[in-house]
This record gives structure tokens, C-alpha cells and sequence, in this order.
């Protein structure tokens, strides 16, 4: 910057030139920024800011003397270098595929990295040599002669990053061309040879050598391509949609689509739309109503105000998912829908797919079921006997574990009796296993009628049988199980060979004053058990806490 102070200016032609491009460019900044919004709006007025700064820095370079001076403005010009092919590739992208949203802070600051990363390496050359090498001298000795630069690898690892951009940027726009038709096709074509300027400006520079009063004139081919595109916006209005949304879009989208005005006449549809409804020619102006195939309930649809419904059209096999969408224009003074258009996606697939799924997922839920329910049987005959239908031993220590708990906040109780059949194996051997089973059955449901709702009746071995008493005190207990123990007595039981008497003898323990725990309580009332057939059987026996009752 000392070697700039140092080494004087001149103004000349050329250094007017580049300020009244300059200006130029500006000036049509100020325009741009006036219009509607469109496509890549804020990428194209960036771009303009680029281009400034980079005819700033040119006009600069054409205006110092000094050859240090004119290298470190050469070298100032790179954020202005990278960026305008940057944001030039992302507003082309941005605008052939209508994207409105502008680019994120975020977007903005990645795109920023390369300018940044290549000024660096310009200005940081008088310590590396590598961006411009040592032949970078003027071309004569005279005052303020151009700079030859003797470009090194650096620059060229920058130019291959430009020239990435570049040709990204002559793809977009020839792809667009290509997709475009009649006078849309002609404008685009014109894009494509204004996008082919600056591209055949540089290439000349860096690999020929040409120069413009001798002067990189790759800035200036872009002045020239803003103002190009500047013409083709005024001329035929490119910021339009109507070749983007038409020819890129509509005309290639698979889905029908199809676009009313106010009057509800059909106005515009896609080569989908005309092929499902089966027409040809003279369709524009048809009303709605009257449009074949799925006319009718696209109307009814509008009528009722709906945004979105499912179309089985009647002469088709095929599934569509309809959705409604105003076609609005904003002004100053408000608001105006121009149309609808309907968009019917084709679901056919999935529609018949989700159908398969719901039988699929019924066929499921009925075997789930099914499923459950044997569970639920095998579950409940697991914890059964099979013989007198009564829980077995396997739920008794759910059964207590749950009743004890019970008992424990309500402090009550609990009863607990083992019954033993007095004399059954005479019995057996006397009437045969057939007329036992029949007993047991009879003294199963004896037990279970006798017996409140809360009780429990468990068979726990061959003619063993243990009741659980739940809130029933030891006195309150052993009067029961007497007059169970009295009523069999007196009342035969039915078998296949008739009535015959049966006898039981019972013990009985009482949670918690003779034990805390199942086993405890088993083991006492099994001792009273054995004390009552040892004193004759037929009876109830309780022991008390010290011994014997």
C-alpha cells in the first residue's frame, strides 16, 4: 500500500471507461432492485455488487503507476473474481428452476469461503511466490506500463475452481434452452451466447494473452453480459415464468395438472391432464363441469371450498390425490386470484398398497386375538385342575401373595385350611379311580357352593384340598369349615354307583398370630390336619400358638 502512496496515479481514458461501466453496472443494481421479485433476485443483485468491486479494483490497477501497486490491486480484485461466476452459477440454478426463497445467511457465507480463501493467497504472494510468479513485470519500462503476470500454481488452481462455476453456469442455461420451445427457445439461445462471453473473454486472457488496452477484460465482458441480460428482461420479459413453469415443469411433470380461471373454463393443462381426460384438440375454454373424465368432481370440489380430496375417476382403475391451490397476484392495492390449479398425483400404487396393508393388519389383529384368547386359556387351564375344575397349586402363591398384601393395609386376617378325604384309598380300591373321580367332583363343588365370593378353594394333591379364608378370624374360620365338615357327613354323594358318604377332616392355621409366610401356615395347618385324623378324623382341628388345641 506504501509502494501505492509512493509511486503516483494517472487518469486516463481507459481508468474512465471502467468508472462509467462501473457506474453502469451500479445504476442497473438500483433497477434490479426496484422490480418485482424473481427467481434468484437477491443472487443477481450480489452478482452486481461483485462485478463493482471487481471494476473498482481494475480501474485502480489502470490508474496506479507503480508496478507493486498494480499487483496488489490485481490482487485486491479476487473476492470480486471468484464471486461473480459463484453467484452467477447460483442465480441461473435459481431462476430456471423458480426458486423464490433467497439464499440463507449461512448459504451466503460458504459461497464466501472461495473469494476469501483466493485473496488470502493473492495478497500473502510476496511471502510464497506461488499465485504470481517472479516473472510478473511490466511489459516495458515506461510509466504505468501493464503488468505481465507470470500466473503460478495457485492461480491455476484458482482459475479451475472458477472455470468449475463457469461451466456449471453455460450447462443451466443450455439445458434450459434446450427445454424451451418457439420464441422462449430463441431468447434462451440468446442467453447461452451472452453466458459464452465472459467464459471466452477469460480463456483468451489466460491462454493467449489477450488483453484490453492492456488489461484483463474478463470484468468487462461481464459489464456486457449484465447489460445483454438487462435487454433480454426488458425485451421479453425472462423473469417471467411462463417458459420456466411451463416447459421445465408442467410440460414434463408425469401428474396431470390443470388450471381454471375465475369463470371455472379450463385454460391450461399439462400432456397428463389431456391424456387422462382424452383430449386432443379444442380444449381451451372447456368448462369444468363439462371437462371429461373427472371434471365433474373437481367443480363439486371447488364448490364445496375444499383443498384436497381423493379421485376415483370412473372410467379408470387409477387412484389420484387432488389438491386445490389459488393462483394469486399481489399489488399495492391488494390481493386477486386469477384461478385455481389442481394437482392430482397419482396413488395408485400406494392406494392398493395401504389396502393390501388394512387386510393385511386386520388378517393380523384377528390372529392376534385368536392368539390371546388360547393364551389366555392355556393360561387359565395351567392353573387349574383339570379333573375338579378348582385353581391348583400353582396360583396359590399369586392368590396369597396378592390377598396377604390386602390383609396388610386393611390389617385383617387371613384363614388358611388343609382338607384331607377320610379314608379315599379304600374307597378307590373298594369302587374303582372312576367313582373316586366322581367324589372329588362332588366334594369340589360341595366346597365352592359353601363358601363366600372372596374365598378360595385350591386342590393341592389327590384328595387334598386347602381353602384360603381371607378377613376370616381363627374362631370365625373353625366354625365354617365345622359345618362344611357337618354337611358332607350328612349328605351322600352322587357317583355312577350311587350315593355314598363322604367324610373329610380339615386343619386349620391363621395368619399372622400362627405364621407370616404360605409355608409357615401350610406347616401348621398340616399339623392340626394330622391331629384331627389321629383323633378319630371327621373333624376340624386348630392348634393354639403353644400347642395343641
Amino acid at each position: 500500500m506504501n509502494a501505492c502512496l509512493a509511486g503516483g496515479w494517472s487518469f486516463s481514458w481507459p481508468v474512465a471507461l471502467t468508472l462509467a461501466v462501473g457506474i453502469g453496472v451500479i445504476l442497473m443494481a438500483r433497477w434490479v432492485s426496484r422490480q418485482r421479485h424473481f427467481p434468484g433476485r437477491e443472487s443477481f443483485i450480489v452478482l452486481h455488487v461483485g462485478i463493482c468491486w471487481w471494476l473498482a479494483a481494475a480501474g485502480l490497477e489502470l490508474a496506479a503507476q507503480g508496478p507493486q501497486c498494480k499487483v496488489f490491486w490485481a490482487s485486491m480484485a479476487w473476492p470480486g473474481i471468484i464471486g461473480v461466476p459463484t453467484f452467477w452459477a447460483v442465480f441461473l440454478w435459481q431462476f430456471v428452476n423458480s426458486i423464490r426463497e433467497p439464499l440463507t445467511l449461512r448459504g451466503f457465507l460458504l459461497l464466501g469461503i472461495g473469494p476469501l480463501v483466493a485473496s488470502a493467497m493473492a495478497l500473502s504472494n510476496p511471502w510464497h511466490q506461488l499465485f504470481y510468479g517472479p516473472g510478473t513485470l511490466p511489459v516495458d519500462g515506461s510509466p504505468g506500463a501493464a503488468i505481465r503476470y507470470d500466473h503460478g500454481p495457485l492461480f491455476n488452481a484458482v482459475a479451475i475452481y472458477v472455470y468449475v462455476f463457469m461451466i456449471f453456469c453455460l450447462a443451466v442455461v443450455t439445458r434450459a434452452a434446450l427445454a424451451s420451445h418457439g420464441v422462449h427457445r430463441r431468447h434462451y439461445l440468446a442467453f447461452v451466447l451472452v453466458t459464452c462471453v465472459p467464459w471466452s473473454a477469460n480463456l483468451s486472457y489466460v491462454v493467449f494473452g489477450w488483453t484490453l488496452f492492456g488489461f484483463d477484460p474478463t470484468p468487462f465482458s461481464f459489464a456486457f453480459t449484465l447489460v445483454a441480460f438487462a435487454c433480454l428482461i426488458l425485451g421479453v420479459r425472462l423473469f417471467d415464468l411462463l417458459p420456466v413453469a411451463r416447459h421445465l415443469l408442467l410440460e414434463e411433470l408425469p401428474d396431470p395438472v390443470l388450471v381454471v380461471d375465475p369463470q371455472r373454463r379450463v385454460i391450461d393443462a399439462n400432456p397428463a391432464a389431456l391424456e387422462l381426460a382424452g383430449q386432443s384438440a379444442a380444449w381451451q375454454g372447456t368448462t369444468l363441469s363439462r371437462w371429461p373424465v373427472y371434471g365433474v368432481e373437481l367443480d363439486a370440489m371447488l364448490t364445496a371450498g375444499e383443498r384436497e380430496m381423493l379421485l376415483i375417476p370412473a372410467s379408470s382403475s387409477r387412484y389420484f390425490e387432488v389438491r386445490s391451490r389459488d393462483i394469486e397476484r399481489v399489488t399495492r392495492s391488494g390481493t386477486f386470484i386469477l384461478g385455481q390449479m389442481f394437482y392430482l398425483r397419482d396413488i395408485t400404487e400406494r392406494h392398493c398398497s395401504e389396502l393390501k396393508l388394512a387386510e393385511a393388519l386386520a388378517t393380523s389383529e384377528e390372529r392376534l386375538r385368536t392368539i390371546t384368547r388360547l393364551h389366555e386359556q392355556l393360561q387359565e387351564q395351567a392353573l387349574r385342575d383339570p379333573l375338579t375344575g378348582l385353581y391348583n397349586r400353582r396360583h396359590l402363591g399369586e392368590l396369597f401373595a396378592r390377598e396377604l398384601t390386602r390383609c396388610q393395609r386393611e390389617r385383617t386376617p387371613i384363614s388358611l385350611a388343609l382338607i384331607d378325604l377320610d379314608h379315599f384309598k379304600q374307597l378307590n380300591d373298594r369302587h374303582g379311580h372312576l367313582v373316586g373321580d366322581d367324589v372329588l367332583r362332588a366334594v369340589a363343588i360341595h366346597l365352592t357352593g359353601n363358601l363366600r365370593g372372596s374365598d378360595a378353594v385350591f386342590r393341592i394333591g389327590g384328595e387334598e384340598f386347602l381353602l384360603l379364608l381371607p378377613g376370616a378370624a381363627g374362631d370365625e374360620a373353625f366354625a365354617r369349615l365345622q359345618a362344611l365338615c357337618q354337611a358332607l357327613a350328612g349328605q351322600p354323594l352322587p357317583t355312577r354307583e350311587g350315593p355314598l358318604s363322604v367324610t373329610l377332616s380339615a386343619g386349620l392355621a391363621v395368619w399372622p398370630t400362627q405364621g407370616q409366610t404360605l409355608e409357615e401356615l401350610m406347616q401348621v395347618a398340616d399339623a392340626a390336619l394330622y391331629d384331627a385324623k389321629r383323633n378319630g378324623r371327621n373333624q376340624v382341628r386348630r392348634l393354639a400358638a403353644t400347642g395343641a388345641d
